[in-house]
């Protein structure tokens, strides 16, 4: 941007001393000439990074999820494959129901003998012939054999293992005839949801001007030429060390230690872009418009223009 700036303001002074000659090209107008140029891109740059401060550090990052067995089991079916994108609610693997369906058919037996037998007490307190201590006995049966029946139709409706939320299926350990087992730090497949969090990392003192709510775009090389539109949700003025998940999985993937000296400004993409599967660990540039000086925007917009539009160039010789 500063070259393309630079490019045209030479175009000026030559068509003005040297095309047509309006002006003496004296030692006064060398002086005048070179430093104006100085002097407006140095204003021009402290400006720009006052009130629209740039990020070469956006980082997309996805939140990943150790899938865990509630009930154990030998492993009937997994119709799914490492990278396999999902909806929420397909089916990730499948474990034999059998003794778990047969647990809740001979429960759902016992109910309706115990709500028999609370009518039958019932209507012997009612006639006067019955002890109101087996009716009590009989309703409190029948309460722990519903609870009894409610947790063993969980259980059965665990052999179906769901996803969580859109995403992708991004490490698959199972096989059918594989035994699984209820033990929550091992997790048998790992699930990245494809909600991207995006962290623009900024020096402290970059900050000062950077609100909730205030525009924001940024860029990333897998989508060359495509600019995206955000706002900024939070600044993150702390961050979390050491935190791992129970099941021993990184709670996210692609967030990368942050520099000393460098704060997290956390964004949230515009609906538009909804649709859009940024991958998790990619790395690009971005800017946040600030609710002062609004005409540095278009320049700081322009600047992020013409750098995704260089993403198409791939200078390798191999």
């Amino acid at each position: 941007m500063e070259a393309l700036i630079l490019g045209i303001y030479a175009g000026i002074v030559w068509l003005i001393f040297f095309k047509y000659k309006l002006l003496p090209w004296n030692t006064a107008a060398k002086v005048i000439v070179f430093t104006i140029p100085v002097v407006g891109m140095i204003t021009l740059i402290l400006l720009l990074n006052i009130f629209s401060p740039s990020s070469s550090n956006v980082v997309v990052v996805r939140n990943s999820v150790g899938i865990v067995s509630q009930v154990k089991g030998r492993v009937t079916e997994v119709p799914v494959t490492v990278n396999q994108r999902v909806k929420k609610g397909d089916v990730l693997f499948k474990i034999d129901p059998t003794q778990y369906q047969a647990s809740v058919n001979a429960l759902k037996a016992k109910l309706k003998l115990a709500k028999l037998r609370v009518k039958e007490n019932e209507a012997l307190v009612k006639s006067g012939s019955g002890n109101r201590f087996d009716l009590e006995k009989a309703q409190a049966d029948l309460a722990e054999l519903s609870e009894q029946t409610i947790h063993s139709e969980y259980d059965l409706e665990q052999t179906v293992v769901r996803a969580p939320s859109d995403g992708t299926v991004v490490n698959v350990q199972l096989r059918p005839g594989a035994f699984v087992a209820a033990f929550p730090i091992a997790s048998v497949m790992t699930f990245m949801e494809d909600t991207p969090q995006i962290y623009a990392l900024f020096n402290q003192n970059e900050l000062h001007q950077i609100e909730v709510g205030n525009e924001a775009e940024f860029y990333i090389p897998s989508f060359p030429g495509k600019i995206l539109k955000a706002k900024v949700e939070s600044i993150i003025l702390a961050e979390g060390q050491g935190q791992i998940g129970v099941s021993g999985n990184l709670p996210t993937t692609g967030l990368r230690e942050i520099p000393v000296n460098r704060f997290a400004v956390k964004l949230v993409m515009d609906d538009r872009h909804a649709e859009l599967l940024l991958p998790a660990g990619a790395v690009g540039d971005g800017a946040v418009y600030t609710d002062h000086l609004a005409f540095l925007h278009i320049i700081r917009k322009v600047m992020l223009r013409i750098s995704t539009k260089l993403n198409y160039i791939i200078p390798k010789l191999h």
